[in-house]
């Protein structure tokens, strides 16, 4: 029976019941409630009971409650009662159903824009009132501004709010401390100077700032650095964020958001007066929400019509299936395949600059054969039309004949101009393990001197091989090696992989 009535007394404050918990802070927990035998719904702002010893949070709450009993305007919420017990500690207020403007430039940013007009207009009325009733709100920021789909608006919150200070009050009455959120604090706040209607005009301009772009002016990690910033730096325009605000609309929010009071909007008033003639957006909101809506109907449209065609197609399937079985593999084979993701074509290659011609490689010196024989060469060497043997080679005593292996099991090197073609008569190769003496040669298309002009070209010492020599490796027949070089510079003439079809 006891925990009975424990149960509803936590579910009970005074004549009211409570319905739903809203939100909950530090401080107060702000819950739907009825009246026990009543239909209405209302706000209650309730203070947490490890807060009520607390003098500074009973303070904040009561400040509010003086400030929204002198308050009546349609755009503020309306504040019913305030209960102080020794057990309770609450608000009773109206109950608006709609969501802060927080929630919504986090899911709808494009939604807010298209209602930016009317939340700048209602929200300058409403503070307006509110500084004719002598108070500066002091904590203007989108969590505070409830805004419904029909633009219907109210602020809320006025834990924070100050009296405007007017004649000595501007000079003597500084705060004691600094109050407000850091993305939204006016700079005389920061500078704990005397405030008055200028700082709600501040806090609002950051907030339209956040409407039109989708972020604040100034932010940061370090919370120091954002008070600087709203001190010394100078915002950006809003249109060097979002290209579709209008130069006259830029310099609307950066009036409001100049750093000294006196070069700000002088009223709430001038703000809705400047705003009454004023072009917010280059093109409508509402024509980018219709064109997103078009587009976004186009790709659905097309989305159900590719799985009709899907469905369709999946049914004839299972139709060819039961008639050709073999035909109806062949396809799933395919469609698998059509399926499968296309791999990431690979880095363009750079492509290398023209490599210029080798010239023709030199013959080489004549060798010493065995038995101290050395060949003679023609003198100019041999015109081009005796470059062919007339008669078949004669092997020499000792010396294989060309085209044979010098050694058993090791192939013949020839020079790369003669690999699979017979040798002039008078050219050897060199032995293993020689290097290559290369011959001067003439400019190609220089005239030829006669033979008789040209001297005999001097004989060489005999190279004797080096004491170290590496074994070259060994070479594969001249005609196949003559298909591989045709081959390569067949492929030498294939496009890079940048200019090749994405579909082979």
């Amino acid at each position: 029976m006891a925990e009975t009535e424990s149960v509803e007394e936590e579910n009970v404050i005074d004549e009211y019941e409570l319905v739903n918990l809203i939100t909950a802070g530090t401080t107060t927990q702000i819950w739907e409630v009825k009246e026990q035998g009543g239909t209405a719904s209302f706000v209650m702002k309730r203070l947490l009971p490890d807060q009520l010893a607390i003098p500074e949070a009973v303070a904040t709450i009561k400040l509010e409650a003086k400030v929204g009993k002198s308050l009546d305007h349609p755009n503020l919420i309306g504040l019913h009662k305030f209960v102080k017990s020794k057990k309770h500690v609450y608000l009773l207020m109206d109950y608006f159903r709609a969501p802060n403007l927080r929630t919504q430039l986090t899911s709808d940013l494009l939604s807010v824009q298209s209602r930016l007009r009317k939340l700048i207009e209602s929200s300058a009325l409403a503070l307006g009132h509110m500084h004719e009733k002598g108070w500066v709100h002091k904590d203007i920021k989108p969590e505070n501004i409830l805004i419904s789909k029909s633009s219907e608006l109210k602020i809320i919150d006025f834990g924070l709010a100050v009296p405007v200070a007017k004649g000595i009050g501007k000079m003597f009455g500084k705060p004691k401390t600094i109050q407000g959120t850091r993305s939204y604090i006016a700079p005389e706040t920061i500078q704990k100077l005397p405030l008055d209607q200028a700082a709600d005009i501040y806090s609002l301009g950051i907030t339209i700032f956040e409407v039109l772009t989708g972020k604040t002016p100034f932010h940061g990690d370090n919370p120091k650095k954002i008070l600087i910033k709203h001190i010394s730096e100078r915002p950006l325009p809003p249109s060097s964020l979002n290209p579709n605000v209008t130069p006259e609309c830029d310099e609307f929010v950066l009036k409001m958001l100049a750093k000294k009071p006196k070069d700000r909007f002088l009223s709430m008033e001038e703000v809705a007066s400047a705003l009454r003639n004023l072009k917010l957006f280059k093109l409508e909101i509402s024509e980018i929400i219709a064109q997103n809506k078009v587009e976004a109907d186009q790709a659905e449209k097309e989305s159900m019509q590719e799985k009709r065609l899907d469905s369709r197609a999946d049914a004839r399937l299972s139709e060819l299936v039961k008639e050709d079985p073999e035909m109806a593999a062949d396809l799933i084979a395919k469609r698998k395949a059509n399926s499968k993701p296309k791999t990431k074509p690979e880095p363009a290659k750079q492509k290398q600059p023209p490599q210029p011609q080798q010239p023709p490689q030199p013959q080489y010196p004549p060798q010493p054969m065995p038995g101290g024989y050395q060949p003679q060469p023609m003198p100019g060497g041999y015109p081009p039309q005796y470059q062919q043997p007339m008669y078949p080679p004669q092997p020499m005593p000792g010396q294989p004949m060309p085209g044979q292996p010098m050694h058993p099991g090791q192939p013949m090197m020839y020079p790369p101009q003669y690999q699979g073609q017979p040798m002039p008569p008078g050219t050897y190769p060199p032995p293993q393990g020689v290097p290559q003496q290369p011959q001067p040669q003439p400019p190609q298309g220089a005239p030829q001197q006669p033979q008789s002009q040209q001297g005999a070209p001097q004989q060489q010492a005999p190279v004797s091989p080096p004491e170290e020599t590496q074994a070259p490796p060994a070479q594969q027949p001249a005609a196949k090696q003559n298909e591989e070089s045709k081959k390569n510079r067949k492929d030498d003439d294939l496009p890079f992989m940048d200019e090749l079809p994405d579909v082979f």
